[in-house]
């Protein structure tokens, strides 16, 4: 270690003492300073171990690393608060540290013209000793409240609705493709929410506490959507982080293909339960 004996770490008064020269006194009040400094830096060095404790890793392996632009995870509670990471070129291993811990994140992965997102099914668990799932009648009373609640957007793609007896989870991707308040030629206005409900006695209702997950929201021409390639990943999605467990390796990961369109790679619905797209008059 280095020390700069020149910095006025300190004042130090000594008593002149007959048997230390004035030379000698000088050489005292340097190392004195020296040895200031030196319990300075071991102190920050104890220190600096305990705040990176409460960080924590992401890690995993993508196929065509060479397409990869970039991998970043997002914290959805910090109005989509980004943490950019790094990604090997010629192995595809990938790495995002600095991650608060103590919460979860969704992976997001840009490659070629196209992205790979996760996102988080995850509910509370219900009430029941045992787990129950989702029955059919459940998910078609989900869908058609979700539907009877959405005002603005006239075309409406129900991707997915997952959870449990007394929870659900309902990813959507919207457009307002007719006019709308100052809208230009050719212009929608196009949304991707996360949305949920609970039915604590017997009826299914929309959380009141949070009025959805906000994924997208842009308004942009109808021809600039249509290029757009966004499959969302649910195996990418809720990654948490803990102090006891604070780095997490979600795997190899496979990138889909990058064809135009908004879809989920992993949808646990049979294709017969949830239509692709219905639109409102």
């Amino acid at each position: 270690m280095i020390c700069d004996c020149r910095l006025p770490i300190c004042d130090l008064d000594f008593a002149p003492s007959p048997l230390i020269s004035p030379e000698g006194r000088g050489s005292t009040v340097l190392i004195c300073r020296c040895l200031v400094v030196l319990v300075v830096a071991l102190t920050l060095a104890t220190v600096e171990p305990a705040f990176a404790a409460d960080r924590g890793q992401i890690v995993g392996t993508v196929d065509r690393a060479e397409q990869v632009k970039s991998v970043v995870a997002v914290h959805r509670d910090s109005n989509n608060k980004k943490f950019v990471g790094k990604c090997d070129a010629t192995t595809g291993r990938f790495t995002i540290d600095g991650l608060p811990v103590g919460t979860e994140y969704d992976v997001i992965i840009d490659f070629a013209t196209a992205r790979l997102e996760g996102v988080s099914f995850k509910v509370p668990r219900s009430d029941y000793e045992e787990e129950q799932p989702l029955s059919d009648e459940d998910i078609k009373v989900i869908k058609t409240k979700t539907l009877e609640l959405n005002k603005f957007e006239n075309e409406v793609d129900v991707l997915t609705i997952e959870g449990n007896i007394q929870h659900g989870a309902i990813l959507l991707n919207k457009r307002r493709t007719t006019p709308f308040y100052e809208s230009k030629p050719g212009e929608i206005v196009w949304r991707a929410e996360l949305w949920h409900f609970e039915r604590p006695d017997e009826t299914w209702l929309k959380r009141q506490d949070e009025q959805f997950i906000l994924l997208y929201r842009e308004r942009l021409q109808a021809s600039e959507y249509a290029k757009k390639s966004l499959t969302f990943d649910p195996s990418l999605g809720g990654v948490a982080l803990t102090n006891e467990v604070p780095k997490a390796d979600v795997g190899r990961i496979k990138l889909p293909d990058s064809k135009a369109g908004v879809r989920l790679r992993d949808g646990r619905q049979k294709p017969a339960e949830l239509p692709e797209k219905v639109s409102s008059p």
